[in-house]
């Protein structure tokens, strides 16, 4: 009984010393091709590099050099738009200090949008007064500005290629409750878009794509982090799939518009995320950067 136990505790052992040393710090780039029967013709190929889920405090244990290699990657694949899904921070803003200025070499012709996550709020400071979780909030809002990422907070934008158009709709967290902030607002942040526009949503929590995407809205694409993977993943599963439907992946939907008498079809993205919480360790479910290339089907 000792030797089992004692077996148990060493191979535990040896999985966090090797999701630690390895594979916090395996990079993937996985490639995905996308179709849509409505994506404007001028964007028939265009390619998005998706990541999410940085969590700048566990780059500090260790692995700050990984930082560079994390930019050096995403700019060598030459998309050209690069979309960020949240959770750059994990306790508090000031966990980016050393990394803004490496992050700003983030570059892309359309160049670079992010989205808030539950992290990127302050919450899980809890000796925080209201006024200062608001501070420390507008300091991220101000170091994004700074390292030229276009933060989009319950708003969004129009890239333009020759007479067509694509836009990019950017929600804040929109999560479950009661552990998980709602300050999304859909309505808001596509106020303004032309009916029939493709849309690409970035929104951190995939289940607001249940809860709200399909239901409430046309969106084609939606693109989200949070989850992981759990962080462990053998043989294509996870632990975290008791927890979320949709954790990692494509995911599609098609519901029939009855007022404009067309079918929509409506796709989700999960990236497995770059960065650890609460410790850099990965098994499996490795850091990923995600190229995704919209085609006209």
């Amino acid at each position: 009984m000792v030797t089992i136990f004692g077996i148990i505790i060493l191979l535990g052992i040896t999985v966090v010393l090797f999701g630690y040393f390895y594979g916090s710090r395996h990079f993937v780039v996985n490639e995905r091709t996308l179709y849509f029967d409505d994506l404007p013709e001028a964007f028939d190929g265009y390619r998005i590099l998706h990541f999410s889920d940085f969590h700048a405090m566990a780059f500090h244990l260790g692995h700050e050099e990984d930082v560079a290699k994390i930019v050096e990657l995403i700019n060598s694949q030459h998309c050209d738009m690069i979309a960020f899904t949240g959770d750059i921070v994990t306790m508090k803003a000031d966990e980016l200090n050393g990394f803004e200025e490496t992050l700003a070499k983030l570059s892309a012709p359309d160049g670079v949008y992010a989205i808030m996550g539950n992290h990127d709020y302050a919450l899980y400071m809890r000796n925080y007064t209201v006024g200062q979780r608001l501070a420390d909030i507008k300091d991220l809002h101000r170091r994004h500005a700074n390292m030229g990422w276009k933060l989009l907070l319950n708003d969004h934008d129009v890239i333009h290629r020759d007479n067509d158009s694509i836009v990019i709709v950017g929600v804040e967290n929109d999560g479950t409750p009661p552990h998980f902030p709602q300050y999304g607002d859909l309505p808001k942040a596509t106020k303004g878009v032309e009916d029939g526009a493709f849309k690409v949503l970035l929104s951190h929590d995939p289940t607001h794509w249940r809860r709200s995407v399909i239901p409430d809205t046309d969106i084609q694409l939606t693109l989200s982090g949070h989850t992981h993977a759990g962080q462990f993943k053998i043989f294509g599963w996870s632990p975290v799939a008791f927890v979320y439907d949709e954790w990692s992946g494509a995911y599609f939907n098609t519901k029939t518009d009855e007022q404009n008498e067309r079918n929509v079809k409506q796709t989700l993205h999960i990236n497995e995320g770059v960065g650890c919480v609460p410790v850099p360790m990965r098994v499996g479910a490795w850091p990923e950067l995600s190229v995704l290339t919209l085609k006209r089907k």
